[in-house]
């Protein structure tokens, strides 16, 4: 019987830490970013998937907004896939441990102008008050797990929709690491704007 105790009471144990380790994962990025500490920052993110997540988002909106509708009868991954080619220089200045910084820090990057952020440091461990609990627990509730190993959190909580910044996060190993954000529509919107025409 104490042996069954024994054995739940740890399997309930490390349920609850993985529960928790990706919002620890969290912390430690935002401690990173506001240390401005580039290595620790590129520990916590996956560059490539951040430049297809990026791609991906501003693509889509290109070929949505290049002259106000979508585009009829056109495939949208192999579209793309055909100008993430074009268009790489750009999204490689935009995922950068730097400009991923700026990003979380500011909501914006240098190439464009956002209208929220991310704040990060709301959720700051090392001055735990009555605020900071309640915005861990406003973010844990609107959080989505996808599966065990994935988790979508969106920031700031108390945002609508389309001004929140959604992160991604995907375990790696033992390691918890950003593979995607989602960018609000006006940070979007302003990127296309900014976004070089394809040449030739």
């Amino acid at each position: 019987m104490v042996w069954t105790f024994r054995v739940t009471f740890l399997l309930f144990l490390a349920w609850l830490i993985f529960l928790v380790s990706p919002f620890v994962a969290l912390y430690d990025l935002a401690k990173a970013v506001q240390a401005r500490d580039s290595a620790r920052i590129e520990e916590r993110i996956n560059i490539h998937a951040l430049r297809v997540s990026f791609s991906r988002q501003l693509l889509g909106e290109y070929l949505k907004t290049s002259d106000g509708q979508e585009i009829a009868g056109i495939d949208k991954n192999a579209a793309a896939n055909a100008g993430a080619a074009v268009f790489d220089p750009f999204i490689e200045k935009l995922v950068t441990p730097q400009a991923i910084m700026e990003l979380l820090e500011k909501g914006t990057t240098t190439q464009g102008t956002g209208t929220t952020s991310p704040n990060l440091q709301a959720f700051d461990l090392a001055n735990v008050n009555g605020t900071t609990l309640r915005r861990a627990w406003d973010l844990f509730i609107a959080s989505e797990s996808q599966g065990f190993r994935s988790i979508v959190m969106p920031v700031p909580t108390d945002k609508p929709k389309d001004e929140q910044f959604r992160l991604t996060w995907r375990i790696s190993g033992t390691t918890w690491r950003l593979t995607g954000i989602d960018l609000p529509k006006a940070l979007r919107e302003e990127l296309i704007r900014r976004m070089p025409p394809p040449s030739g």
